[in-house]
């Protein structure tokens, strides 16, 4: 049963980001998000000044065990498993919403006025690794219901530029583009990025950072590289994370190093986040709250339970 209280306090209010943005890539301070004894890894938490329009990015391990039935509104919920993840995640939400996501897949849960929503590995012995972002929606949502849609890997745009093989998880990139389930069309959802860099050899290259509005944020989730002379390196679940601005900036990774680079468009608006609700200001949040606490968000029996 979920708690009746949302979960992961955060600070009350966050201040509108900036446009003169950095003109130099910034590191990100990376945090373990603690939520649950079933998930590892790490990301970039609390710090939507410097990565709005998303509220966390964060490479993700579960192992066996479920995550159990939460709230979540006012946000997307992007859920991306590696192609070498060891078996399906079945994500279920309360209005309806029950897809098996395999490996190489994206789940993108468009969460409106509030739904509750549960993630299982298929397998109680597996390991399953991923990706996963939080996207800005607050004042956004107070309309529609809360759908989700599975890009199918097979549907995500693939190349190679040399010992560097490329795929385009969701959004644009240049000229290749991968639809996502957004109901936004063209407007700023449309535009959120999610491009992994897999290394195959020890490979030097450059990467251009497009001047079109969009703020950039690059997470390492496997190996070691180096982005714009910083060295970044995932090991024991870790990641590190920096900010990069518009610009063309030198790679260098080694072999097998894995990197994520994810970008959105800012909102440039004030948004209270905690408790996984994603509101304009307090009074916002609090009827959110209400919703949930009076079951608007619906209920979802833990899909380990119907197993057990």
């Amino acid at each position: 049963m979920a708690d009746p209280t949302p979960r992961h306090p955060r600070p009350t209010r966050r201040p509108a980001a900036h446009a003169d943005a950095s003109a130099m890539p910034r590191v990100l301070p990376v945090s373990r998000p603690g939520r649950c004894a079933a998930a590892a890894g790490a990301g970039v938490f609390d710090q939507v000044e410097h990565t709005d329009p998303f509220l966390s990015l964060d490479v993700f391990r579960r192992q066996g065990a479920c995550i159990p039935p939460h709230p979540h509104a006012g946000c997307v919920v992007a859920t991306y498993l590696f192609a070498d993840a060891t078996a399906a995640l079945r994500c279920r939400h309360a209005h309806g919403g029950d897809d098996l996501l395999h490996p190489g897949d994206l789940l993108w849960l468009e969460t409106n006025c509030g739904t509750v929503h549960e993630e299982a590995p298929e397998s109680a012995s597996a390991s399953v690794r991923g990706v996963r972002l939080i996207v800005n929606r607050a004042g956004r949502h107070s309309h529609g219901a809360p759908s989700q849609t599975v890009v199918p890997a097979d549907a995500m745009p693939r190349w190679r530029e040399g010992d560097v093989a490329l795929t385009l998880v969701c959004g644009r990139w240049g000229d290749r583009e991968t639809a996502h389930g957004d109901r936004e069309g063209t407007d700023q959802g449309a535009r959120t990025t999610l491009l992994q860099l897999d290394w195959h050899a020890d490979a030097l290259r450059t990467l251009e950072i497009p001047c079109d509005g969009r703020r950039w944020v690059a997470l390492i989730a496997q190996g070691e590289a180096a982005v714009a002379g910083h060295a970044m390196r995932a090991e024991g679940g870790g990641a590190e994370a920096l900010s990069l601005p518009p610009g063309v900036w030198q790679l260098a990774g080694r072999n097998g190093a894995r990197l994520m680079l994810a970008g959105g468009e800012p909102l440039g608006e004030p948004v209270v986040y905690r408790g996984n609700f994603a509101a304009r200001d307090e009074g916002d949040l609090v009827a959110l709250t209400r919703r949930y606490q009076q079951g608007a968000m619906g209920v979802l029996g833990p899909v380990c339970e119907q197993h057990g």
